[in-house]
């Protein structure tokens, strides 16, 4: 470990190679014991990974191969499979391998009584690492597979059980769709020649900007085997009071409560397709019964079939990793009885990309508030964009709201980090005509809306969890693994139709994640929030709160 540091330290990339090149001329000198060899071989491992080099398994099994009692050599290739390759996730098979391996291996030198001091250290790191592995399953239901690990869970299918509690009164709902655009179509629509037909009065205005009491559950049964993957069963619940306007002719008059009710599948893997890419297949089918979202009819319940697809890739170039994502979600949503049929069809159809580029390579950047630049490795600077475009069909009109998106990360050596994105958000309405001979869309540009985003969040990491490798001391059982304070902001203005609900947002977050050694390693993530939002043009301002607790969780 003391070599690949001095080997990376604060070092250009170039550098780096060069120190390669020199490890690699020197790595088959004659004579040289294995162990010697070995610990060449994961320097060598280790650098190729911090390149980016997709070679870099081979040298960490070459290790392995030269000391094939070392622990050690196991713990570093389980890491490169979790925190260096996999497409927005780990490896997971193939770094539970290595580290089931390196605690087999751990045991053994036990039982010999050939354990050295730095064995502890290994041990320390290993029982760490699988944690974070695990971490996102959430309860382990088989002993095989709780912490304390051993290398008994190796061949033994996971089961885990999650469960996240959420609750808001917030202009947003639990997805962050843009309240802006939701409280303007919301006006637009009770404005327009097919409801209310006039200018809704100031106080009406002033209403329909509102933040429902919301809370929901999400509850998850994860079974895991090897190298087939993650199996999901899923149950959720979720209800929000006085959320949906029950009449459009009436907008802020009637209010009504809203519920959601979720159950099925889901399945996810990542697949290590090097030297190409790393490949994550993530989807699922869902049960869906919603009660109160469809106008006139607040005690309705719809149900429908819900399909979801995510996949991503991710490839490095250099030091430096380039992922893209997809998302595909279709609402198969049940035409409402009744009425004419033209008016009854129901669909929603939503689609996303995004690209990533995140660097990794050592910068030059500013040291903290003094002004002097130095040349560091960071924690990453990320630049990302992204579009969706969300279709919902209701009868013979169809709206269409696209999400534009840029942004950076820049996470410092420091505890800090820094988020800046911009996001451009747009909406329209295309109806159809059934009594023209040949129909076509027509637009109504009563129904057009866009407006422009800038937000930032800072972060200040007080309790790093990548400043301890290895476990920390306990209180009470638990364990403090992570302790962020977070500041978001944003501004938000019109471009095209009504300024009314433009507005200012600033806010304070903590979040928190404890892990709880005492009993089977459970992991709980906390996170609490306060917001300010002042919607300006109608001199409304509003305090929102939001509280989330989650035992293990999924895509965040």
């Amino acid at each position: 470990y003391g070599r690949w540091e001095s080997a990376t330290g604060n070092r250009s990339t170039s550098d780096m190679r060069l120190e390669l090149a020199r490890k690699l001329d020197l790595q088959d000198e004659p004579g040289e014991p294995d162990a010697v060899r070995a610990m060449k071989s994961c320097v060598v491992g280790m650098l190729k990974a911090r390149l980016g080099d997709s070679d870099a398994a081979d040298w960490f099994e070459r290790a392995i191969v030269e000391a094939p009692n070392e622990p050690g050599y196991e713990l570093f290739l389980a890491r490169y499979w979790s925190n260096t390759r996999g497409a927005r996730g780990p490896v997971r098979d193939l770094a539970e391998l290595h580290y089931r391996r390196a605690l087999e291996k751990l045991e053994r030198l036990r039982n010999k009584g050939e354990l050295r001091p730095f064995h502890a250290t290994i041990e320390d790191w290993t029982q760490k690492h699988l944690l974070v592995l695990h971490q996102q399953d959430g309860i382990p239901l088989l002993p095989s597979n709780a912490f304390p690990y051993s290398s008994k869970g190796r061949f033994t299918p996971e089961l885990a059980f999650s469960s996240e509690i959420a609750s808001s009164a917030d202009t947003r709902d639990f997805f962050y769709s843009n309240e802006m655009r939701t409280f303007t179509g919301e006006l637009l629509f009770a404005e327009s020649e097919v409801r209310a037909a006039r200018s809704l009065s100031a106080r009406e205005k002033w209403d329909l900007a509102r933040a429902p009491l919301r809370y929901q559950t999400d509850n998850r049964l994860r079974l895991v085997f090897g190298p087939l993957g993650a199996l999901d069963f899923a149950y959720g619940y979720s209800r929000a009071q006085k959320a949906q306007v029950t009449t459009f002719y009436d907008p802020t008059k009637y209010l009504t409560d809203t519920s959601v009710e979720q159950y099925g599948l889901g399945y996810s893997r990542v697949f290590p397709l090097y030297p190409v890419l790393d490949l994550k297949v993530d989807g699922g089918y869902r049960r869906v019964r919603r009660r109160g979202l469809i106008e006139f009819l607040p005690d309705r319940r719809d149900e429908f079939n819900m399909y979801e697809f995510k996949p991503a890739v991710s490839r490095f170039i250099g030091p430096d990793k380039v992922t893209l994502r997809g998302v595909w979600a279709y609402l198969d949503i049940a035409a409402l009885p009744g009425g004419v049929p033209e008016q009854a069809m129901r669909q929603k159809v939503i689609r996303g990309a995004e690209a990533e580029y995140a660097m990794y390579r050592t910068l030059t950047v500013p040291d903290g508030l003094t002004g002097h630049f130095v040349r560091t490795p960071t924690r990453g600077l990320s630049f990302k964009a992204g579009l969706t475009q969300d279709d919902e069909v209701y009868g013979v009109r169809k709206v269409t709201r696209n999400d534009y998106y840029a942004g950076l990360r820049y996470a410092s050596p420091r505890p800090w980090e820094l988020h800046l994105q911009g996001n451009y958000y747009t909406s329209r309405a295309v109806y159809v005509n059934p009594n023209d001979p040949n129909p076509h869309e027509y637009t109504d540009p009563s129904q057009t809306f866009a407006s422009v985003r800038p937000s930032l969040l800072a972060q200040v990491r007080l309790v790093d969890p990548e400043s301890a490798p290895g476990l920390r001391g306990t209180f009470g059982g638990f364990t403090l693994e992570m302790l962020n304070l977070v500041v978001p902001a944003h501004v938000e203005f019109a471009t095209v139709g009504p300024k009314t609900y433009e507005n200012v947002r600033v806010g304070v977050e903590v979040w928190a994640k404890f892990f709880q050694q005492g009993v089977l390693g459970i992991p709980v993530l906390v996170t609490l929030g306060y917001d300010v939002q002042d919607f300006y043009q109608i001199d409304k301002w509003m305090h929102l709160v939001h509280a989330n607790l989650r035992i293990g969780w999924g895509d965040l």
